[in-house]
């Protein structure tokens, strides 16, 4: 990328001196929580409240506008209305200010003539100018080493996943449930209407990363598009890059337009794309965060050969479907694999064929983990599937949930292959999900979204090779 973006991208996400105008002391006021965001992150530079009614907002001194401000700043957060935003960005501009973050909607994305005559404005405002902008219409930035956050309670992290989202809501709802899964970010950018720099700008910077190991991306529209799959096909087999693209239908395309003025591309045209560069695309939230997951936690892997374990049987029929209908396989067992399950299961209602069944061996302490040990020496296994739950309750554990969860945790460090979890779609089935997801092991409620998340696993690491 070229020096002088790699430099005013450096200055956004690491500033030494942040503006917010805005703020007020009503303490549900955007600005003011932005404010507090900063401060929660433990922000160490220059923070200027902006804001000509008050003479101090929490326990900092504000200050009327950003031309009385030191000249030079790193960082201007916009939290005012449309109509004041243009002339505000002059006096940014004034001032030398280097970067700018507009949460302000109300623009293009309005479909209303004002709406695009106040972009134009800023557009001419910053011609000639350093200053570059993040938005309008957009939460702003997350950089964990840089210390901003988008909203208030979110704390620096040693991450190495890293987001752009033209979706404020969706920034930040990937934050939250990839903390549920131990995913740890190092930086996401909310982009808004993405007026000057955008997704491909984003995806540049993230490349050249070293921190950024992988990235996650909500679009609404590809801006810039050849220079954002050339860099995705620079990324390929080095950094998984995960995409949820939405617009792709019609009444999706229609709602882009009115929520970051985005107008998607054929569906077709755009998934061909995808596919040639390497990009892992995915229809919505959820399979982002499974696929991201099991690209963050599990063990590097190029074999396809599944092996499957679990006591309900029609989910492990299930999960066999599952298995080839993403283009993976049913491992062949050896012949001493399946001697040694048979030394440790029931003679009745088992199987040591794979789908390997339990049966109401699940029911007696200690087996689900042998099983899991015996399969993980197998040479001809890649990857293992356990589906938890047994057909019993104990003390209160329904479907032994919590005990069959343990041991596969009880087992874990000592396996050498990826190994993913299937429970089921169930309320009782939520503490044991965020165990394993704690534990750093992908846990799933369908055999379907974690045959996904495999091959999509598989495909990174094959192109790799």
């Amino acid at each position: 990328m070229k020096a002088e973006l790699k430099k005013s991208l450096d200055r956004i996400f690491f500033p030494k001196s942040v503006a917010i105008a805005g703020v007020s002391e009503r303490m549900d006021n955007p600005g003011t929580f932005l404010l507090r965001s900063l401060q929660d992150m433990g922000f160490s530079g220059d923070l200027y409240p902006v804001n000509p009614r008050h003479e101090e907002i929490l326990g900092l001194k504000c200050y009327p506008d950003i031309v009385s401000l030191p000249p030079g700043l790193d960082l201007a957060i916009l939290s005012i209305p449309p109509r004041a935003i243009p002339p505000l960005i002059r006096e940014c501009v004034t001032s030398a200010v280097r970067g700018c973050v507009i949460n302000t909607a109300g623009f293009s994305e309005t479909g209303r003539e004002e709406g695009r005559r106040l972009e134009n404005e800023i557009k001419e405002a910053i011609q000639g100018s350093e200053l570059r902008l993040v938005g309008p219409n957009c939460m702003g930035i997350y950089s964990s080493r840089g210390k901003l956050a988008i909203f208030a309670g979110m704390l620096p992290m040693q991450g190495r996943v890293s987001v752009i989202s033209q979706s404020g809501s969706m920034a930040s709802l990937i934050y939250v449930t990839g903390m549920e899964r131990v995913l740890q970010y190092d930086k996401v950018v909310s982009s808004g209407n993405e007026l000057d720099l955008n997704c491909a700008d984003y995806l540049e910077y993230y490349a050249e990363d070293d921190r950024t190991e992988m990235i996650l991306a909500y679009l609404e529209e590809v801006r810039d598009a050849r220079r954002f799959l050339r860099t995705a096909q620079k990324l390929r087999g080095k950094k998984p890059l995960i995409i949820l693209k939405s617009g792709l239908t019609r009444s999706g395309g229609k709602a882009a337009v009115s929520h970051t003025a985005s107008i998607g591309g054929r569906a077709e045209v755009l998934e061909g794309a995808f596919r040639q560069a390497g990009i892992i695309q995915v229809r919505d939230m959820a399979e982002m965060m499974d696929c991201a997951a099991a690209l963050y936690h599990l063990p590097s892997c190029t074999g396809n050969r599944v092996a499957i374990i679990s006591s309900p049987g029609g989910l492990a029929v299930n999960s066999a479907d599952a298995v080839e209908w993403y283009g993976l396989e049913l491992s062949e067992l050896s012949g001493p694999t399946r001697k040694e399950l048979a030394q440790i299961l029931p003679a009745e209602g088992t199987s040591v064929s794979n789908p390997v069944d339990l049966g109401f061996g699940a029911v007696i302490p200690g087996v689900y983990r042998r099983v899991l040990e015996v399969l993980d020496a197998d040479p001809s296994v890649d990857l293992m599937l356990a589906v938890g739950s047994a057909p019993a309750s104990r003390d209160g554990d329904i479907g032994l949930l919590n005990a069959t969860t343990n041991e596969i945790l009880e087992a874990r460090p000592g396996l050498n292959k990826p190994i993913v979890v299937v429970l089921f779609p169930s309320s009782f089935t939520a503490p044991q999900i965020s165990k394993l997801h704690s534990a750093g092991v992908p846990a799933y409620i369908t055999p379907t979204a974690a045959c996904k998340a495999l091959s999509e696993h598989i495909r990174f690491y094959n192109q790799v090779c």
